[in-house]
């Protein structure tokens, strides 16, 4: 299957999302994050999560690759729920639990706690279908489309190749230490934590190394950033897709508004 790399995984060629620039997918990301924390409602909030959860199949995102990332938002929100539903005080008919440090159960606890739960999902979906989809380079593209100034630009085009180069290295060491026969998942927590702090080493030496290779690189070749007018090789390509996105999603956006405002 032919691939092509986005900032987080490799995803399929004929996934619909890449057909699509990083400005609509930019714009999915900040409508449903807008839609999930203007409204708190048990079966509003779920059913913008699924909606989340079928664009992360449309996308043909990796399932494969998401699984550690899912299983650490799920410790997290299944400790935020519980969290939630011990030291908060939604008022109800009924009222089940009583707690000796002042919060109480009722009948709204539980559906108040998916609500949030819910809503903090869609918002993490919407964000790993973006990162999943774009690269980093469309990212900074869609925001020099945007008009945001240069500088701003280029403090996140390091940023996010730090990130790639910085995930690439850890795994580089993690092969090396696997392939010597050394496992550093084994033993109980301490010595797997010690283990860990050693791979940190090397991993801030690689690291520091780079950082003096692309100041050298950027010294070298004369570059500075006050300098106007730049042109850029590549473009934004709009596409049909891309208006029919972004027709819905100001649609959907304002209607969200409108709705928040005058409840």
């Amino acid at each position: 299957m032919v691939t092509k790399k986005s900032f987080l995984f490799y995803l399929p060629e004929n996934s619909p999302f890449l057909s699509i620039n990083a400005i609509s997918k930019l714009l999915i990301l900040f409508t449903v994050s807008f839609l999930a924390l203007s409204i708190l409602d048990f079966k509003i909030n779920f059913i913008i999560f699924l909606i989340t959860v079928l664009l992360l199949f449309i996308a043909k995102v990796p399932l494969k690759n998401l699984k550690l990332w899912l299983y650490g938002f799920a410790f997290m929100l299944i400790f935020l729920t519980t969290m939630y539903t011990l030291l908060s005080k939604i008022p109800g008919e009924h009222v089940y639990i009583i707690f000796p440090w002042g919060t109480f159960i009722t009948e709204n606890t539980f559906p108040r706690a998916l609500s949030i739960a819910f809503r903090i999902w869609s918002m993490i979906f919407a964000a790993l279908i973006f990162l999943s989809t774009t690269s980093d380079m469309d990212i900074i593209l869609a925001l020099r489309e945007l008009k945001f100034p240069y500088t701003f630009c280029f403090l996140v085009s390091l940023s996010l190749r730090a990130i790639s180069m910085f995930s690439e290295d850890w795994k580089s060491i993690l092969d090396a230490y696997w392939s010597r026969g050394i496992d550093i998942n084994k033993g109980n927590i301490i010595k797997r934590l010690r283990n860990y702090v050693s791979i940190t080493i090397p991993l801030i030496i690689i690291t520091l190394n780079k950082i003096k290779e692309v100041d050298y690189a950027a010294e070298s070749r004369g570059f500075k950033i006050g300098i106007k007018n730049r042109t850029t090789l590549e473009t934004i390509k709009w596409s049909i897709g891309d208006y029919i996105i972004i027709f819905f999603s100001i649609i959907i956006f304002v209607s969200a508004l409108i709705i928040f405002i005058f409840k």
